[in-house]
């Protein structure tokens, strides 16, 4: 709720500080550094330090991004795609990892990871938020408050898209002012938010409810957070108004008028008490808060390190200390206490107590702590220590011919010598203010120009007259003395003394401009000179023309030449050298000074040199370090009591401790800044598929063998001198030590070999510190296809394959030449053995025939013999039934005989017939199976008879399709066999019987005889094979009948039950009505 006392707070608690308060004046001094170019537009309206340390600007034409060196510039997109929503960019903020940027247009949002800028997309439902004018952010978890310029507050859920709009004066009773101009937005804390409109300041609620609101009677102008709960408002009357929040949420307010009737622009915090204040044309006021005092800085053409415009639009605070100042038209400067190392004072303009000539020739320090400046055309000049002010006093003003001051020596406590150019010797009552001259013309002197001046450790003043020798003055007895210096070369006078030094044990040395240097010690009533100068040898003084002499602690002489600084050892009575060949930056030494430690401080032609007596080491500093030039003025030195420097040039003088000259050991972030192949940079997601994101935020990347030129950019983020970083780098896989590049922030490398390397970078610091922030980048190269291990393989197996190929063809081929060399060997073997087979044949051949003709004989006899021994028995038959009368019986058997006869004659045909031909031909027909087999049983009648054997045939028997002898000789073999196997049979029975199947048919010849067993039925058709000793034949009977049967188509098995137990014979014939039994017609009858 709005508190109602809130309005009157504001008029009483209002605190003024004095007119005298705001013009006091802080001590520091500011000295603004300004980068002028580079920017997209020389005003910028708000500055940012993101959490890597990179600036950002944003200006009325675009956004830039510094890193120390360079801008990147960031544009309206033209596109819709990447850039800017409008090149007016209101308000900059950080959530950690991306900018949002509120422009005239709406917001847009850096991607840190692409590096790239692109239009914010809001969801659908908050398309009315798209092209405010943005110029105030903030963000609390997921939630984005966008402050516009004239409609008040914003809000955005950036997961749901949801969209709430505060707009103050709705919600306030007085609507006086618009306050729908939101300047600034922040959270505090989770629950709470701070809202500063044109008129007012607003506690709000996360649900956009005011919690508190305090009323400004100014126009609010600028916005600071000071702290945690203190904030700070500019208005546009001038005054600044300090606010607290506490966390019961109520408000105490301080006012200050700081810069009456001019606008408050900007503001920043520094360090931990100071408000810098920006002002629309009246420069920029520094506010100490625990003082409240008061300096106001402002632009001076006379000053080039003043701020660079009144008008100061924005003011940032950098993490480092470093003030960043955006001036209207006039780019970016910054203001950095630590920048510069050395103190420098000069002539200011516009201060009437400064310093009034920048030419800085001597010094000199009092006896209360202040210093006597010689200056060369501003006379002399006295530096109030404690006031910071210079009392000038011109030699001029008295009527002196110049006023150039050589040398200054303070010889009593209210009198100083001043060694003039010109003028001889001026001697200054420092109490009265009145000047006594020693010239030439009313003096001892020998020259009106003293370029130096000693006072000795007897009260003795020594006077080095310029082009006119040395003298030496006793105060105590008013008397002088010339001391004649001649050259150890040829003896000549020596006048052209410039420097003097009295050492711990009373020497004096004197440097002179051309003719080296000389050392005189002291004698009853005379000097011992010796003189010292180069002469082209090593261990002499490596240059004649002296600056300046020194004595260390260790009592060691130092000498300053114009060709290198000489150590001088008095034990070899020699010099070593220490010139640009031992690490000096320049050899002309104007002027030294020596720590309590062991460092020379050496002013040279070409900035300061600290040279470390035991290392031997050198640093260097130049202008950039705060030295008042990089050209030092000779004897211009001075070390006082309390061990500050004082170094004078041409540009003023610097004044320092050694101590606090110190090498800064901060750690710069070091980073990989760019990538090109073939000098081509390579962006994230460009096409190229190299980058996926920044290469500063990679760890690792993958080229192909073919991308062979290879460029890496890299970068120390620092702003104080990052000219001053040196870098080195290596590629570990390719190289074994570090490439140190100075500062040359980049490595290329060309034609890598394919493999895996690690580049690894470092740095120092702007102060030349190796610091530990080392960066690696792992690189893989890949190789082309042939290279690849897949690819080598592969080639592995084709080769092995190609070489076993070979290797296979090569044996196949000797093969083949063997196997046709075998084959030629067999052939012609082979013919051997057809010649010699054809002669085993035509012998085989012929022991066949003698065997065939055998079996023939054997054949022949066998088939002869059953009809001759039918007719034989019937013979007998017949000559018995003759002699019983039995005439029937008798022609009975006649007729037998005659049968057996025919038989015969058909045999002896067939024999015939085998003789012409070498087969029988059997002449097929249907035969009466039953007559046939009647005319078998008449064959074997006579054996019937003799064993009284019955042979027993079917009735219905079907008929044959064959010849007939042959199977009349079937038949009557198989009866014979029969009758042959009887044994002791009583009653020996032949019984034939068939069996007709759907295409063949059987008959069964059983006997009742001896029977075979398993062993003698497998053998009972081999040939010659006689199973009973006492059984007469010649074992082809059987062997005869399978040849018969099988040339008809037929077969011919055995069967018994065992011996004792008789003989079955099966044939099994086609039916005789078988078309197939027709294509039977002949056999080979050799094979018997």
């Amino acid at each position: 709720m709005i508190l109602p006392q809130l309005s009157t707070i504001l008029t009483s608690a209002l605190i003024c500080c004095s007119a005298a308060n705001l013009q006091a004046q802080l001590q520091e001094p500011y000295t603004f550094h300004h980068i002028e170019n580079g920017m997209s537009l020389s005003s910028a309206t708000v500055l940012l330090e993101d959490s890597y340390g990179f600036i950002w600007v944003g200006t009325r034409n675009g956004l830039n991004k510094y890193d120390g060196t360079d801008f990147q510039i960031f544009e309206k997109s033209v596109d819709g795609v990447t850039g800017l929503t409008d090149e007016y960019i209101g308000a900059l903020y950080e959530d950690g990892r991306d900018i949002y940027i509120g422009t005239d247009q709406g917001l847009s949002i850096y991607d840190r990871t692409l590096k790239r800028v692109t239009p914010y997309h809001f969801k659908k439902s908050a398309k009315e938020i798209e092209s405010k004018n943005i110029i105030s952010i903030a963000k609390t978890a997921n939630t984005l408050w966008l402050g516009t310029s004239s409609d008040g507050l914003y809000t955005y859920q950036t997961k749901t898209g949801e969209v709430r709009h505060f707009l103050a004066n709705e919600k306030l009773e007085i609507r006086k002012y618009s306050n729908n101009h939101i300047l600034k937005v922040t959270s505090l804390g989770a629950e709470h938010l701070l809202v500063v409109s044109s008129y007012n300041i607003f506690v709000i609620d996360t649900d956009l409810n005011i919690v508190n609101q305090l009323p400004v009677q100014e126009n609010i102008t600028s916005v600071v957070q000071f702290d945690e709960m203190n904030f700070v408002i500019g208005t546009s009357e001038g005054s600044i108004i300090e606010f607290n929040v506490s966390p019961t949420w109520e408000t105490s307010i301080k006012k200050t008028s700081i810069s009456p009737g001019f606008v408050i622009l900007s503001l920043a915090k520094y360090k931990n008490d100071a408000l810098w204040i920006g002002t629309e044309n009246n420069g920029l006021f520094i506010y100490s808060k625990v003082t409240g005092d008061v300096a106001h800085l402002k632009y001076s053409s006379a000053r080039p390190n003043s701020i660079s415009n009144n008008s100061i639009w924005s003011l940032l605070s950098a993490r480092n200390g470093v003030m960043w100042i955006a001036c209207f038209k006039s780019g970016l400067s910054f203001y950095d206490s630590e920048y510069h190392k050395f103190k420098h004072i000069n002539i200011d303009p516009f201060n009437s107590t400064s310093l009034n000539n920048k030419l800085v020739n001597s010094f000199n320090e009092d006896i209360a702590g202040n210093i006597w400046i010689g200056t060369d055309g501003g006379g002399l000049n006295y530096w109030n220590r404690a006031t910071d002010t210079f009392d000038h006093y011109s030699l001029n003003d008295k009527n002196f011919a110049t006023n150039v001051v050589l040398s200054i020596l303070q010889t009593k406590d209210d009198e100083l010598w001043v060694g003039s150019w010109g003028n001889g010797i001026i001697v200054f009552n420092t109490v009265s203010k009145e000047f006594y001259q020693w010239n030439t013309e009313n003096s001892f002197l020998k020259s009106n120009h003293i370029s130096d001046l000693m006072r000795d450790k007897k009260g003795r003043i020594w006077i080095i007259n310029y082009n006119g020798g040395v003298q030496v003055y006793n105060p105590d007895t008013d008397s002088h003395t010339d001391v004649i210096l001649k050259s150890a070369h040829d003896g000549s006078e020596i006048t052209s003394a410039y420097t003097i030094l009295e050492d711990n044990n009373g020497q004096v040395w004197i440097g002179t401009l051309n003719a080296g240097l000389f050392r005189l010690t002291a004698k009853k009533d005379s000097w011992k000179i010796d003189h010292f100068h180069n002469i082209g040898r090593k261990g002499t003084l490596s240059n004649n023309y002296v600056n300046t002499i020194v004595q260390d602690k260790s009592s060691t002489i130092w000498v300053g030449t114009q060709g290198g600084l000489n150590q001088y050892h008095p034990k070899s009575n020699s010099f070593r050298a220490i010139t640009k060949a031992n690490g000096l930056k320049n050899d002309a030494i104007r002027s030294v000074l020596i720590d309590g430690t062991r460092h020379l401080w050496l002013g040279t032609e070409w900035g300061m040199a600290k040279y470390d007596t035991a290392t031997k080491t050198v640093l260097d500093y130049d202008m950039k370090d705060g030295l008042q030039s990089n050209e030092f003025n000779a004897k211009s030195a001075l070390k006082t009591a309390s061990g500050e420097f004082l170094f004078g040039g041409s540009n003023g003088f610097n004044i320092f401790k050694s101590e606090d000259v110190v090498k800064r050991d901060d750690e710069p972030k070091l980073f990989i800044s760019g990538l090109k192949i073939f000098n081509k940079p390579v962006m994230p997601n460009d096409g190229s598929d190299i980058l996926k994101r920044d290469i500063s935020q990679i760890d690792s990347i993958s080229l192909d063998y073919n991308q062979s030129v290879i460029n890496f950019n890299f970068r120390t983020l620092t702003f104080r001198h990052p000219e001053k970083v040196n870098y080195a780098y290596f590629l570990e896989g390719f190289e074994t030590d570090w490439n140190y590049v100075g500062n040359n922030p980049t490595a290329t490398y060309t034609n890598l070999n394919p493999g895996e390397y690690t580049l690894r970078i470092k740095s120092t610091n702007s102060d030349g510190v190796w610091v530990t922030n080392d960066i690696s980048l792992a690189l893989t190269i890949n190789p082309p296809f042939w290279k690849t291990w897949w690819f080598r393989t592969l080639l592995s197996i084709v080769f092995l394959g190609i070489i076993y190929l070979l290797y296979f063809f090569k044996v196949r081929n000797i093969k083949r030449h063997q196997i046709k060399l075998e084959q030629q060997i067999a052939d012609r073997t082979q013919e051997l053995q057809l010649q010699k087979k054809k002669l085993a044949d035509v012998a085989e051949e012929l022991s066949i025939k003698n065997d065939e003709i055998q079996r023939f004989t054997y054949s022949v006899s066998h088939d002869l013999k059953s009809p001759l021994n039918s007719i034989q028995v019937m013979a007998d038959l017949i000559s018995l039934d003759f002699e019983e009368g039995k005439i029937t019986d008798a022609k009975e058997c006649l007729g037998y005989i005659i049968q057996s006869c025919t038989i015969m004659n058909s045999l002896i045909a067939d024999i015939t017939e085998i003789a012409k031909l070498g087969k029988i031909e059997n002449k097929m027909e249907i035969l009466d199976s039953k007559e046939i087999i009647g005319v078998a049983s008449n064959m074997a009648i006579g054996r019937l008879r003799e064993r009284k054997a019955q042979v027993i045939i079917e009735d219905a028997l079907p008929n044959i399709y064959g010849d007939r002898n042959r199977f009349v000789q079937v038949f009557e073999n198989l009866i014979d066999n029969a009758i042959k196997y009887m044994g002791n049979q009583e009653k020996p029975v032949v019984a034939i019987k068939t069996k007709v199947g759907p295409d063949f048919q059987q008959f069964f010849i059983s006997d009742n005889g001896s029977g075979m067993d398993t062993k003698s039925l497998d053998k009972l058709f081999t040939p010659f094979k006689r199973f009973h000793a006492k059984t007469k034949g010649t074992g082809l009977g059987l062997y005869m009948v399978r040849k018969i049967i099988a040339s008809h188509g037929g077969t011919i098995t055995a069967e018994s039950e065992g011996k004792g137990k008789g003989t079955t014979f099966i044939l099994t014939l086609p039916k005789a009505d078988n078309p197939v039994q027709k294509a039977v017609g002949s056999v080979e009858y050799t094979v018997v």
